[in-house]
Order: structure tokens, then sequence, then C-alpha cells
């Protein structure tokens, strides 16, 4: 056969396979459409909830019970858990072999900004208002200003002023410094004993991150590439006294309990989980700065891009349920000392939350720290992945320099 003719036959049959690889493989998921209709399903199904940031620690009960309350829809929930940065390689992966078997995600705004940034979030507000309570009706403007930073893509069901609080150890500190200036000069007089974790992996660490632009008289606390060249100078010379910076708040709250460091950046749902949990002694005291920036947090349900239309209608009812003033007043039980809707007070928790709220929750101290200084929204979650990357690059990348 001429070379010509077995060209031809070649390109024929190049053709026809990758007519038969396309008909066979299932659709993209960047195809998967903008919209899709949420679909009752017919018998109940198992959710598969990611947590990347701690969210089971409050509302693992609530969720097991809305399964109770609902095996129409729901056959079991299986719970997995991943840190922050990882979710978003979680995910993408699922992108990649087109079969998305997350249900729903629990994050931050570090992961709300990494999934918006890869498209691969079902977008929930306005599309599926019908479906979910009026947040209008159940936020008020501080909440509302911190859901409004992720517009639609998510749900906020934890909230809180936060932080940062300092954790001391009175038996080294016997009075905490009062600004960003006298932390500096007490971690240069006691090199390695001030650290804070990883910003990427950490809520106090961030907070301190973004609190700092406000405390020390930066451009603009909203730019970290333009505006925070005081924060930035702040934090490469606070680095010389720095030993390390630890990848996880967890293992820098250790330290704090072991004494191999006397200072930590906390918030107030930390400072309670650990006293709880008795990682921290009673020589663990919070305090605040005299001019305090408080950074507000909050944690989103999310709904990844490419779930089926039953498995949405399920996150929907799901978001809808943990949204209930109910089941919102059971998180005092966990930690939780501000939930995420008006309407749950601590007067309408159960005794157990109220228990706990006076033994670990420091109403007194709290109930006036929160009205010292200013509360502040933390970064857009796109910008704050472009913080996480300059402090990666001008500081966690040069410790003890």
């Amino acid at each position: 056969m001429a070379r010509r003719g077995r060209a031809l036959i070649l390109a024929v049959a190049v053709v026809l396979a990758a007519a038969v690889t396309a008909a066979c493989s299932p659709p993209s998921l960047s195809a998967a459409p903008e919209h899709i209709t949420p679909r009752k399903p017919g018998h109940p199904i198992t959710l598969t909830l990611l947590d990347g940031s701690g969210d089971l620690q409050v509302y693992q009960k609530i969720y097991n019970d809305f399964a109770k309350a609902h095996p129409e829809l729901v056959s079991g929930i299986r719970y997995e858990t991943a840190s922050s940065p990882d979710v978003l390689g979680k995910l993408r992966a699922q992108e990649l072999s087109n079969h998305v078997d997350t249900s729903l995600i629990l994050g931050g705004t570090d992961i709300v900004g990494a999934l918006q940034q890869q498209k691969l979030l079902t977008p929930l507000l306005p599309d599926h208002q019908d479906l979910l309570p009026d947040l209008s009706k159940i936020q008020d403007p501080p909440r509302a200003k911190l859901q409004a930073l992720v517009g639609g893509a998510g749900i906020m069901n934890l909230w809180s002023p936060s932080g940062p609080a300092w954790e001391y150890d009175t038996k080294h500190v016997p009075a905490l410094p009062g600004n960003p200036q006298e932390l500096l000069a007490w971690a240069k007089a006691n090199p390695g004993k001030f650290t804070y974790a990883q910003p990427p992996n950490s809520g106090p660490g961030r907070q301190f991150m973004m609190s700092l632009p406000y405390e020390l008289g930066d451009a603009n606390p909203a730019d970290p590439v333009n505006g925070w060249t005081r924060t930035w100078d702040y934090l490469r010379e606070l680095g010389r006294y720095v030993a390390a910076y630890p990848a996880s708040s967890t293992i820098m709250n250790k330290q704090l309990a072991d004494g191999s460091v006397w200072i930590v950046p906390t918030s107030t749902a930390s400072d309670f989980n650990n006293h709880r949990q008795n990682v921290w002694g009673p020589d663990a005291d919070m305090g605040i700065l005299a001019d305090q920036a408080w950074i507000m947090d909050g944690h989103f349900m999310l709904v990844p891009r490419g779930v089926s239309p039953e498995t949405l209608y399920v996150d929907l009812a799901f978001i809808s349920w943990v949204l209930q003033p109910q089941q919102q007043v059971r998180t005092y039980e966990s930690g939780t000392i501000s939930p995420a809707v008006t309407d749950a007070p601590l007067t309408q928790a159960g005794d157990a939350g109220k228990a706990a709220v006076a033994k670990f929750g420091r109403p007194d101290f709290l109930a006036q720290a929160f009205r010292t200084g200013t509360v502040n929204a933390p970064l857009d979650p796109l910008v704050l992945r472009t913080a996480f990357d300059l402090w990666q690059r001008k500081i966690g990348s040069h410790v003890g320099e």
C-alpha cells in the first residue's frame, strides 16, 4: 500500500477512535451548567460533608439530627476533614475525574476564595432563595457585612468578632503587652517565646496578620499589595525573634500548653475550647490590646459545582435546618458565644449551653472586650489568598532572619 494511502487510513482511524472516546467519556465538569434546578430525591441519599475549618466540633450533633429528622432525604452522613489548603486539591481532583462525591463543604473565607477562583462552587443566592431562609431577617449588620464578602457563593454558619485576642502564660508574663510596639519589644527581649501559626492554616494567625494594618495605621487595610507597608515591615522584624511558625493552630496551642512559647494570638472560640478540653490550664489567661482591632470570623456552607439536582435539594434543606434558631442555640455547648443568626440568644440555650458559657466563655470579660476598639471585616476571599502568598514570600520563608 502506498504511503499516502496508509496515512489516510491512519487519519480516519484516529478520528473514529476520538469519536468513540468522546461518546463513552463522561461530560467534562468544566461544562457543568451554572444553574441547576434542585429536585427532591426519590429515595434517601448519603451526604458527604468535607470540613476544612473544624466546624464539626460545633455542629456534628446538629448535623446528625438533621439526618434523623429527615429519613426521607438522608440515609446517612459521611464526614471527611482536610486542612484548609487541601480542600481545593480534593475538589480539583474530583473535577478532573468528572465525579463529584462531596455534597457540602464547610470552610472559612480562605476556602471560599480558593474555590471561587477555580470556579468550583454552585451559586446559592439568589438562584435558590426560595429554598433558603431570608438572610436579611436573620443577620444583623455585622453578620450581613461578612456574608456580603462571599456574595451568594455560600451561606454563613459560624460568626464571631473572634480575634485576635492574646493567650499568655501568667507564670512568665505577668502583664500582656499593650500594643504591637510593646509586643515587638517583648519578643525581642524573650526570643523564641512568641509565635503565631501560619496564616493560611490558622484563624488566629490570619486575624493577627489582618489586624495589624488597622493597629499600625497602614495606608489601606484592604490592600495587602500596596497598602500594608508598615505591616510587612513589622512582621519581618518580629520574625527575627520567632523560632518557627507552627503549621496549625493546634500545634501552636500545644506549644503554649507545654511552655515552649509564652504568648500566642487566639480567638474567643479557641480560648473557650482549649480550656474546656483541658489543653490550657488555669495559668493561661486571655487579654486584648489597648487599641484593639477585632477581625470578624465566619465559616460558610458551600456546595461544590457538579452535584446532582437531588444532592442540591438536600443541601438546601440541610442549610435551612442548620440556620433554625432552635439549632443555633445548641452551638453554645461547643464554644460558640455568638451564633450565625441574631435570633438565638444565650437566654434561649439549654442548661448545658448556659453552663458551658458561664464556665469557659469569659462572659464578664468579653462583654467589655467586644466594646473595645473596632470590629472589622476580613479581607475579601480572593484578596486574602494574595495576602497568604505575600506572607509566605516576605515572612514565612525568612523565619529567624
